[in-house]
């Protein structure tokens, strides 16, 4: 149902947030997908071997970004292969037990059926953090755009190489937050954007070209200057020929949301305020990411909206409307809304909230929806044995999930007929899962 794939990605929009580190404390174990990649480490261990001798070495795994794997499996070009079979060249990082603070990067080549390492060197910062390729210059061949950790965590180091003869620094003077890597500009190329969040509240995002293997800034915008740090990004089609980067940045005890898009005269960030050096429109206490819950390709926007004589720790207190923003005109429209019950571990998908109510007794797990004007209840969410009588006469009852073990009946909703139709209440609640998405 659609109110199914809905509840998923609200759920992993919350997740989209939070980080992730990994700690490899062994020898170099990557994960054997394929004949390719067993080569390569058995390749970059008679490297290692033979240079370090018996020396204990550890896998540098990035934990940004899309490529998380032990290897990096590219084309004879340098552009990143998801078969293995297709892989001439590898990229690897590692580090070995007596060079404390030095991660190493090594450069490996198919030769007939048998890969060489052909270039080593020592990489740009503490740990390697994100990885990813792109032909930057426009040349047919992809450059390798590596981040780097810094003793400093709110900065990473910028390290890009040419990897098609051997491995060549291009540029390692740039610092940034968050790196992307994408068609920012709408032209079916690579383009590097540099997000930046400096304590000194000005935070930007600035997009990089190679030209004449210099990377140089071609454009900056301004973004919201009470973000530390930054979370998911999806990159979506505003128009014809335009690409919108919708950007999560955290604040002190809230979110905002971000679009970035390139105009073809320069970069432009249309939530934000430079009168106030903010973006109070997308701004939010609630820690719930901006994504595309519905699957068209466009992301939709959350907005908590409290209900009148509620507060933010009212179980139902607060409808989040999502919401969409139009690039053509420039304005914004409801998607839609709902009524996310963390506590108990459901969400109530609305129509209509204009005449909107609630109540919840927490002694029996129970959420009651009511028009305020009329009073008229209409919908009582109950959990476990809360309710096992009707609230009211003339209502009905509807079983919506079986219980969960001995003692617990489920969950079920009593609903006024006059109302609503038992389907209509099914396809209204949808459970949360434990693992934060989808139905149980």
């Amino acid at each position: 149902m659609k109110n199914i794939r809905w509840l998923s990605l609200i759920l992993a929009a919350a997740l989209a947030l939070s980080g992730c580190s990994l700690d490899v404390e062994s020898y170099l174990r990557p994960p054997k997908v394929g004949d390719q990649q067993q080569a390569v480490q058995t390749a970059l261990g008679e490297y290692i071997r033979d240079t370090y001798g018996g020396v204990r070495y550890t896998a540098e795994y990035p934990v940004e970004g899309d490529s998380t794997a032990a290897y990096l499996l590219c084309d004879r070009d340098g552009f990143a292969v998801t078969d293995s079979d297709d892989a001439t060249l590898a990229v690897a990082f590692y580090s070995v037990a007596f060079t404390t603070g030095e991660i190493h990067v090594n450069l490996l080549e198919r030769r007939g059926k048998q890969w060489v390492s052909v270039a080593d060197t020592v990489g740009a910062g503490v740990d390697i953090s994100q990885v990813a390729t792109g032909d930057l210059d426009e040349d047919g061949q992809a450059e390798l755009i590596t981040g780097w950790t810094t003793y400093d965590a709110r900065v990473r180091r910028l390290a890009v190489y040419c990897i098609t003869n051997g491995i060549t620094l291009l540029d390692g003077d740039n610092t940034y937050s968050a790196m992307c890597v994408q068609d920012i500009t709408a032209d079916g190329g690579d383009d590097l954007l540099l997000l930046t969040a400096a304590q000194t509240g000005e935070v930007t995002a600035s997009l990089y070209r190679l030209q004449n293997k210099d990377l140089a800034v071609a454009d900056t915008v301004s973004l919201d200057g009470g973000i530390l740090g930054f979370g998911d990004m999806t990159l979506c089609r505003l128009a014809e020929g335009v690409h919108g980067l919708f950007v999560e940045g955290t604040k002190e005890n809230a979110v905002v949301t971000e679009l970035i898009y390139y105009d073809h005269t320069g970069l432009c960030a249309p939530f934000y305020d430079p009168a106030t050096n903010s973006t109070p429109v997308t701004t939010r206490t609630r820690r719930l990411a901006a994504t595309d819950i519905d699957g068209d390709a466009m992301v939709e926007i959350p907005t908590p909206q409290m209900l009148p004589d509620h507060t933010e720790q009212d179980v139902g207190g607060t409808v989040t409307l999502w919401r969409v923003w139009d690039y053509t005109t420039g304005q914004w429209r409801d998607h839609s809304a709902a009524l996310v019950n963390p506590a108990d571990g459901y969400m109530v998908t609305l129509d209509d909230w204009s005449h909107l109510d609630t109540e919840y007794d927490k002694d029996t797990r129970t959420l009651t929806l009511l028009n305020p004007t009329t009073h008229r209840r209409y919908l009582w969410v109950t959990v476990g044995n809360g309710v096992s009588e009707a609230p009211l006469p003339g209502l009905k009852q509807v079983t919506l999930f079986a219980g969960a073990g001995e003692g617990d009946t489920g969950y079920h909703a009593w609903y006024d007929p006059a109302v609503l139709e038992a389907e209509k209440v099914r396809y209204m609640i949808t459970r949360l899962n434990k693992a934060g998405g989808g139905q149980e």
